[in-house]
C-alpha cells in the first residue's frame, strides 16, 4: 500500500476520532455545567476553571471570592461593611450565578428599596434615608474610582467605593476652611441651619450684642471661580478679630488708642466704662457735677467727637441770665459766682453783694436770695429768668405801700415819693419807727411813747391801717372802765381831767375841786375804796364814784 493511500484512508479514521472526541465533551460539559456565568465572570467559563470558585466536591467557597474581590476581602478583615456580617459571609444567598450572562447578579430579598442599609455600618438618617440608591451609589462619588476599574467594577453601578465622610459625596461649602467633620455643626435632615454650631467654641466667643448680629455681616461672601456651579461662599477663616477695628470703623480716629475694650464692651456702644474711660487725659478733666453727664450730652450723635469750644461755660451753656451782668468786669463769666459743683447755691457771697449798687443791710441780710430776685419773663415775654437788674433800688419797688399813700403829707424827703419809707422806717426792722409823731398833732407822751403804732393806726376789723382822720379821743382806743360815770351833758368824756398818758392813776384829780364832797379831818386818810365800792354792771365789776349819798349815816352806823 502506498504511502498516500495509507494517509488516505488512516487520516480518515483520525479525524473521526477527533471528531467523536469533541462531540463528547460538548455533551459531557452541557451535562456537568448548571449554566452561563454572568458577563462579569465570564473569563471563567469552562470545567478547568471550576476551582476557581469551587472546591473540588464542594459548593461554594466564599474564600476563594474574595481572592478575587479584594475590596470586599479588606473590608472582612477590618470588621466593616456589609460584608463583615455572619449572615453575609455566604456570597449565594445573595448572589446567583450560572443564571445567565446578563442575569441580575444580585439578589435582593425583599427588594433593593426595603433593603436594611443599617447592616453596612453607615445608617440612613434625615435626607439620606429619602434618597434613591443611585443617587448615592455612581461614579461622580468614589474618589478612588482607578481602583474600582482595576477591580473591573462598573462605577455606575457597584456599591462599592463610598466612604462615609460627608465630602466623599458632598461638596464642600467651606472650601477647606474648617475641619471635616460637618456633624459637628450640621445635621442630616438639611445643610441649613447649622444647629449644633457654637460660636463659643471657635476662637471668638460671641458676647453682647454680637450675639444678635448676622452671620454674613462678619463672614462676607467671596467668590471662588474654580466652582463655576456654586462660586460663592461665606468667609470663616482668617477673619482678623483680635482688635474691635478689624470690624467696626474707629470714630476716635486712634486719638485713645487700639483697645477699645478700655471703655466700651460688647453690651452696647453705648454702654462705655466710665469707671475706665480717663477723661482727666483729655484737654478738659471732667470735676463737680460734670463728672456725670452723660457723654452724648457733650459729644453729640453724628457730630465729630472732638469739641472745638470748651474753655467758657457759654461755649456748652446758655446764658441762664440773659445777658444780665454782660456789663461787669468779667462779662458775664459764669465762674464769678457758679462752679462745676453744681448750679446751685450760687457762690456768689454777701461781700461781694456790699460791692453792687444795693449792699445789704439791716433785715436784708437775712433775706433769701430769691425773695428779691424772682423769676420773672424775660425778653419779649418769650423766656423765663431770675430777675437781677432792677429799674429801681427804692423800697416800693419790691415791698408794698401798707399806707396807701395817707402817709405821703407827712414826708418831707420824698424823692419822687420812692423813698418815703425811710422818712419813718429803717432796714433793720419795720417796726422800728423813727417818725416825728408831735408833728402830727398828737403828742406822744408817757405810756404812748412805748405803744406800737398798730393799738392806734391799724383797724381792728381789716387790715388796713389808719393814719389820716384818726381821732385823738381817748374812746377811740381805750375802754371807758368807768362805764359813762364821767360824760358830760354834751356827752363828751374828757380823761385827761383825771388821768395822764405816764399812768392809769388819776394824778390829775382833785377831790376838792372836782367832786362835791370835801375831804377833811379823818376823811383825809381813808382809801378811795372805803368809800367808792365795787359793784356789778351787766357783768362787769365797776368802782362807783357817782351819785353817792354823802350823809354820814350812809357810811356810819
Amino acid at each position: 500500500m502506498s504511502a498516500f493511500n495509507f494517509f488516505k484512508y488512516s487520516n480518515k479514521s483520525v479525524l473521526f476520532s477527533i471528531f467523536m472526541m469533541f462531540t463528547f465533551a460538548v455533551n459531557v460539559w452541557a451535562q456537568l455545567s448548571p449554566g452561563d456565568l454572568h458577563k462579569s465572570h465570564a473569563d471563567l467559563e469552562g470545567v478547568e476553571n471550576c476551582t476557581q470558585c469551587h472546591e473540588s466536591g464542594q459548593k461554594l467557597n466564599p474564600d476563594k471570592c474574595l481572592t478575587c474581590h479584594k475590596i470586599l476581602k479588606s473590608q472582612v478583615s477590618d470588621n466593616k461593611g456589609l460584608h463583615a456580617n455572619k449572615e453575609y459571609t455566604q456570597c449565594e444567598n445573595c448572589h446567583i450565578e450560572h443564571q445567565g450572562r446578563n442575569y441580575d447578579l444580585i439578589f435582593w430579598k425583599n427588594g433593593q428599596d426595603a433593603f436594611d442599609h443599617n447592616l453596612t455600618g453607615y445608617k440612613l438618617e434625615g435626607a439620606h434615608s429619602k434618597l434613591k440608591c443611585n443617587e448615592c451609589h455612581k461614579a461622580a462619588n468614589i474618589k478612588d474610582i482607578a481602583k474600582i476599574k482595576e477591580a473591573k467594577k462598573d462605577p455606575d453601578k457597584t456599591f462599592l467605593g463610598l466612604k462615609q465622610e460627608c465630602l466623599s459625596c458632598h461638596h464642600d461649602e467651606h472650601r477647606g476652611q474648617l475641619d471635616q467633620k460637618c456633624l459637628t455643626c450640621h445635621k442630616m435632615d438639611a445643610w441649613k441651619p447649622a444647629p449644633d454650631f457654637n460660636h463659643d467654641k471657635t476662637g471668638y466667643p460671641l458676647t453682647g450684642r454680637h450675639k444678635n448680629v448676622e452671620c454674613k455681616e462678619c463672614h462676607k461672601t467671596v467668590v471662588d471661580n474654580k466652582f463655576p456651579k456654586d462660586n460663592s461662599f461665606l468667609q470663616f477663616a482668617k477673619i482678623k478679630h483680635n482688635l474691635c477695628t478689624d470690624c467696626h470703623k474707629d470714630v476716635h480716629n486712634n486719638k485713645f488708642g487700639s483697645n477699645c475694650t478700655k471703655c466700651h464692651n460688647t453690651s452696647g456702644w453705648k454702654n462705655y466704662d466710665q469707671q475706665n474711660f480717663n477723661h482727666s487725659k483729655t484737654r478738659y478733666p471732667l470735676k463737680g457735677k460734670h463728672v456725670n453727664v452723660q457723654c452724648e450730652s457733650c459729644h453729640k450723635p453724628g457730630k465729630p467727637i472732638k469739641i472745638a469750644q470748651f474753655q467758657n461755660c457759654k461755649d456748652c451753656h446758655s446764658d441762664f441770665h440773659k445777658g444780665q451782668f454782660l456789663a461787669r468786669k468779667q462779662k458775664g463769666a459764669c465762674e464769678e459766682c457758679h462752679s462745676v459743683n453744681g448750679f446751685t447755691p450760687s457762690s456768689f457771697t454777701i461781700e461781694m453783694h456790699q460791692k453792687c449798687s444795693f449792699p445789704l443791710q439791716g433785715s436784708h441780710l437775712a433775706v433769701p436770695c430769691l425773695a428779691c430776685h424772682k423769676t420773672i419773663m424775660g425778653r419779649a415775654n418769650r423766656e423765663k429768668m431770675i430777675q437781677f437788674q432792677f429799674k429801681s433800688m427804692e423800697c416800693i419797688s419790691c415791698h408794698d405801700d401798707v399806707h396807701k399813700g395817707k402817709t405821703l403829707k407827712f414826708v418831707t424827703n420824698q424823692k419822687a415819693q420812692g423813698d418815703m419809707c425811710a422818712y419813718c422806717h429803717n432796714v433793720s426792722s419795720w417796726h422800728e419807727i423813727e417818725f416825728d409823731h408831735s408833728k402830727t398833732g398828737f403828742v406822744l407822751e408817757g405810756r404812748h411813747l412805748k405803744a406800737a403804732c398798730s393799738k392806734c393806726h391799724l383797724s381792728k376789723n381789716s387790715d388796713n391801717w389808719l393814719f389820716k382822720g384818726t381821732t385823738k379821743e381817748c374812746l377811740s382806743c381805750h375802754d371807758d372802765i368807768h362805764q359813762g360815770q364821767f360824760i358830760t351833758v354834751e356827752n363828751k368824756l374828757d380823761c385827761a381831767r383825771c388821768h395822764t398818758p405816764v399812768d392809769w392813776l388819776a394824778e390829775k384829780f382833785d377831790h376838792e375841786r372836782d367832786s362835791n364832797f370835801s375831804l377833811k379831818g379823818g376823811h383825809k386818810f381813808v382809801p378811795c375804796s372805803g368809800c367808792h365800792k365795787s359793784e356789778n354792771r351787766n357783768g362787769t365789776e365797776v368802782v362807783k364814784y357817782k351819785p353817792l349819798n354823802t350823809k354820814c349815816e350812809s357810811c356810819h352806823k
